[in-house]
């Protein structure tokens, strides 16, 4: 539906006329206010004169109306179906016509889509802003507007970290289940598996997961299909369903590939090693993981992260690491960070003793690692030496790290 008095007054002040010297001849100034305001429907000769006065033919308004309607509704296609380079491409086709929307009733859709826009592309100080518009808007919202509007909303409190909020969200939502549209019911899933995973609650986010995945793929939506296949794999992958994990990951993998969706490509990678990892098959995680690094800038925390979760990998197989412990150090001498010199002097004792090992993990690795947060890698040493203790006889040990490792399981990230 067209707003006339709000494209009306688009025009007006474009062309810097006060409404005296709009109306003069035409009505009176308080009836064009009421017309402005959409508070009256113009008479079809009051209309015509009105635009004719500003040089403006209503009939090609209405053309130029269905032709910014169809750019915004490919913009949320492009969105819906996660074709990044297309959406920015309308965003700013979109973007240069700002004044314009915002005169006609496409601006609430237009709005809540920006907000979906910046956080694909990971622009926070935009969203953030984005939401304190959209919270000035909420009470002009169609029911289907106020759907679209929760999902988005819960998708900004997840980006941003606050799952309490997102939480209460979600609460909001199912509340009012019939309300999300359908094309978002995917979405939906998608987010709510992701945020149980944050919880560590591996049963239901697969859940949340499964469904998401059937959608995406009934809907045609591969790019979302395959960010769905992924969290699903981590969730198979946390409940020890090898079998599945290993037949998601391999189409995962291929289709990214093909697909040239690095990022996906990357998260698959690193993912699938955790896998191989967790079934004892070091070197081929070991081999993933090189390939990974190798697609990575050095510099970046993803960087390191791949870097020390390669050493942990080397360390099981005594595979080569001189070289990727010079690396290591290259960082420890530029972050000066207690954490990862800790690593280092780890790695290298790794490579000298098992005895001088466990006793540097017992002595010094372990304890900075309870005292300073390190929870998921303080578990993982535990069980080390949990094993350790019990092959050599000291149940008492062994039950004391063990024990560690099973309470700390409820609290790991």
């Amino acid at each position: 539906m067209l707003n006339v008095g709000s494209i009306l007054k688009y025009y007006r002040m474009k062309n810097d006329m006060t409404q005296a010297e709009l109306c003069e001849g035409i009505c009176s100034i308080s009836h064009l206010s009421k017309i402005e305001s959409n508070k009256y429907d113009p008479h079809a000769e009051t209309m015509n004169n009105l635009f004719k006065r500003m040089n403006i033919e209503w009939e090609r308004e209405i053309d130029t109306y269905a032709y910014w309607k169809e750019k915004l509704e490919t913009f949320i296609m492009h969105s819906v179906y996660y074709d990044l380079k297309s959406m920015e491409q309308a965003y700013i086709e979109l973007s240069s016509q700002e004044d314009y929307l915002q005169s006609t009733d496409l601006v609430n859709r237009y709005e809540l889509y920006k907000l979906r826009f910046y956080l694909f592309k990971q622009d926070m100080p935009r969203a953030t802003q984005q939401v304190s518009i959209l919270k000035r808007m909420e009470s002009s919202f169609t029911d289907y507007e106020k759907g679209i509007s929760k999902v988005i909303h819960l998708m900004y409190d997840i980006f941003s970290q606050n799952f309490e909020e997102a939480e209460e969200q979600l609460k909001k939502i199912d509340e009012n289940r019939e309300r999300i549209p359908y094309m978002f019911e995917g979405e939906l899933f998608y987010q709510k598996a992701y945020l149980l995973h944050g919880r560590t609650q591996y049963g239901k986010s697969t859940y949340y997961a499964e469904l998401a995945v059937d959608h995406f793929r009934k809907d045609c939506n591969y790019i979302r299909l395959l960010h769905a296949q992924l969290l699903l794999a981590i969730n198979y992958t946390n409940r020890d369903f090898i079998l599945q994990a290993e037949g998601l990951f391999k189409i995962i993998l291929r289709n990214a590939k093909m697909m040239e969706f690095d990022q996906l490509y990357q998260g698959a990678l690193y993912n699938y090693s955790e896998l191989q990892n967790r079934r004892g098959l070091h070197k081929s995680a070991y081999a993933l993981l090189k390939e990974l690094k190798s697609l990575i800038g050095p510099g970046t925390d993803y960087y390191q992260a791949v870097l020390i979760h390669l050493l942990h990998t080397a360390t099981e197989e005594n595979m080569e690491m001189d070289s990727l412990i010079d690396e290591l150090d290259v960082i420890v001498e530029r972050k000066k960070d207690p954490y990862l010199r800790m690593l280092g002097t780890y790695f290298r004792k790794s490579k000298i003793s098992q005895q001088e090992l466990f006793d540097y993990c017992e002595e010094t690795a372990f304890p900075f690692l309870v005292k300073h947060g390190y929870i998921r890698e303080a578990r993982s040493m535990a069980w080390k030496l949990a094993n350790y203790y019990r092959t050599i006889g000291n149940d008492g040990q062994a039950d004391k790290y063990s024990l560690y490792y099973f309470i700390k399981g409820d609290e790991e990230p």
